[in-house]
C-alpha cells in the first residue's frame, strides 16, 4: 500500500484508469502555475452494506443470464470524496423553501478548482413532492407484490408479517448465493401495499426538508466529480482516485517571496492601520566660539593630539580671521582703547569680550589662537 502511494501521480492514474474509479473533473492535465500544486489521493469504499457507505438500488442483467446487484454511494462517502477533492459550497447552499403543503425545494451551488487555475461550478436543486413520491412508492410496492420481493432484507421482513411463498429464481448473486423471491399471497397483497406505503410516507413526510437539502448537495458533488449513479461490487472494490489543486507557492522563488512579503505587510496594515513613521528634526544650537571645547577621548592622548594639531591650528587660523574682522569692526568704534585689550602672548589687539573671557578662564588676556594653544597644552598634559 505504501509503495502504491509513493508511485501515485496524476499521469500514472490517467494511464491506468481501468484500475481506478476516477473522481477527477478533467481528462488531460495542464500546466500548473508556480503558485498551485496538484495532489492525488486514494479513497477506498467499504463494500459491506452495514458500513452504510453504499446501498443497493437494484440488479442488472449483464448477459448470459448473469445478474449483478447494483449499488450507489451513500451520503457519508460522497461527502468524504468532496472534502478530499476540495469541493466548496457557497453561502446559501442547502436553503430550503416550502412551495406548498406537499412540496419542499432546496438548492445547492458548489465549485472546485481545476489544475489550470480555473474554477468549475455546478448548481442543482432537489424538489420533494410528497404527492408524486406517494404515487412512485405505490407503484413500486404493487410491482413487488405481483412479481415478488427480490431484496433479501425486505423479503425476510415481509415473510414475517404476511403470508406467502419463497420462489427460487435459479440465478446467483455476486456473493455466490441463489437469488430467491418472496411472493406475497393474493389475500395479503393489498394489506402489504398499504402498510408499506404508510411506513414509507410517514418517514418521508418527517424528513422531506432535510432530504431535499441533502439531495441537492449530493447532486452537485456527483456532477463536479463525475460520479456514476450505480456501481457493481467489483467496481467498488477499486479505489477512487481524487485529484486536488491547492495553493502551494515556491518559497525559494524571489518573486514569490516579494509578493508574499507585500501581502503580509498589507495584512498587518489592514489589521493595525498604516501609520507613517514620525520624523523629528532636532535643532542643535551653535556653540559659542568662546566656550570650552570638549575634545573626544582619542584627542586627549598627547601623541594623537600632535598628529591632529596642524588641523586644529588651521581651524584656529580660520576662526582668528573671523575674529580679526570682528575686532577691526570693534576697533573702529573703540580706537582709543586698543592699547588696553591686547593678547598677553602675541600682543595682537583683541575685542573686549575676548579679553574678559580669557581673563576669567585663563587668568590672563589671550587671543582666540593663543587660547587654543593653551587649551591643547593643558589637555595634552592630562593622563
Amino acid at each position: 500500500m505504501q509503495k502504491k502511494l509513493q508511485n501515485l501521480t496524476i499521469e500514472n492514474v490517467l494511464a491506468q484508469r481501468n484500475a481506478y474509479n476516477l473522481a477527477i473533473p478533467f481528462v488531460e492535465t495542464q500546466q500548473i502555475n508556480p503558485f498551485y500544486k496538484m495532489s492525488v489521493s486514494l479513497l477506498y469504499v467499504e463494500t459491506n452494506e452495514e458500513a452504510s457507505q453504499i446501498f443497493k438500488v437494484g440488479s442488472r442483467n449483464f448477459g448470459d443470464g448473469q445478474w449483478k446487484d447494483m449499488y450507489a454511494l451513500s451520503k457519508p462517502f460522497l461527502q468524504k470524496l468532496a472534502t478530499e477533492a476540495g469541493v466548496q459550497f457557497c453561502s446559501g447552499t442547502g436553503d430550503i423553501s416550502k412551495v406548498d403543503e406537499n412540496t419542499w425545494k432546496a438548492s445547492a451551488f458548489g465549485a472546485i478548482r481545476l489544475p489550470d487555475g480555473g474554477v468549475r461550478t455546478s448548481s442543482n436543486v432537489k424538489v420533494i413532492d410528497l404527492a408524486t413520491e406517494e404515487k412512485k412508492y405505490r407503484l413500486a410496492y404493487e410491482e413487488k407484490a405481483r412479481r415478488g420481493i427480490a431484496d433479501y432484507k425486505a423479503a425476510k421482513e415481509a415473510s414475517q408479517k404476511y403470508a406467502g411463498t419463497w420462489v427460487d429464481t435459479g440465478r446467483m448473486n455476486d456473493k455466490g448465493y441463489s437469488i430467491k423471491l418472496f411472493m406475497v399471497s393474493e389475500q395479503e397483497q393489498e394489506k402489504y401495499i398499504e402498510n408499506s406505503l404508510l411506513d414509507a410516507m410517514t418517514q418521508l413526510r418527517a424528513n422531506a426538508p432535510q432530504k431535499a437539502a441533502t439531495g441537492a448537495n449530493l447532486r452537485v458533488i456527483r456532477d463536479l466529480l463525475g460520479i456514476k449513479g450505480t456501481y457493481t461490487i467489483e467496481e467498488l472494490k477499486k479505489p477512487f482516485a481524487v485529484a486536488r489543486t491547492s495553493f502551494s507557492p515556491d518559497y525559494n522563488d524571489p518573486v514569490v517571496k516579494q509578493m508574499l512579503l507585500q501581502q503580509a505587510m498589507q495584512s498587518v496594515g489592514n489589521l493595525f492601520g498604516n501609520v507613517q513613521p514620525v520624523v523629528q528634526t532636532i535643532s542643535i544650537p551653535k556653540a559659542d566660539v568662546y566656550d570650552e571645547v570638549d575634545f573626544p577621548p582619542e584627542l586627549r592622548d598627547m601623541e594623537t593630539f600632535r598628529k591632529n594639531r596642524e588641523e586644529i591650528q588651521r581651524e584656529g587660523q580660520r576662526a582668528d580671521k573671523a575674529e580679526m574682522k570682528l575686532g577691526q569692526a570693534d576697533n573702529k568704534e573703540e580706537e582709543d582703547r586698543t592699547i588696553d585689550f591686547r593678547c598677553d602672548k602675541c600682543d595682537c589687539v583683541i575685542p573686549q569680550k575676548v579679553w574678559d573671557y580669557s581673563v576669567e578662564n585663563f587668568g590672563r588676556p589671550l587671543c582666540y589662537k593663543c587660547q587654543r594653544i593653551v587649551k591643547g597644552e593643558q589637555r595634552g598634559g592630562r593622563r
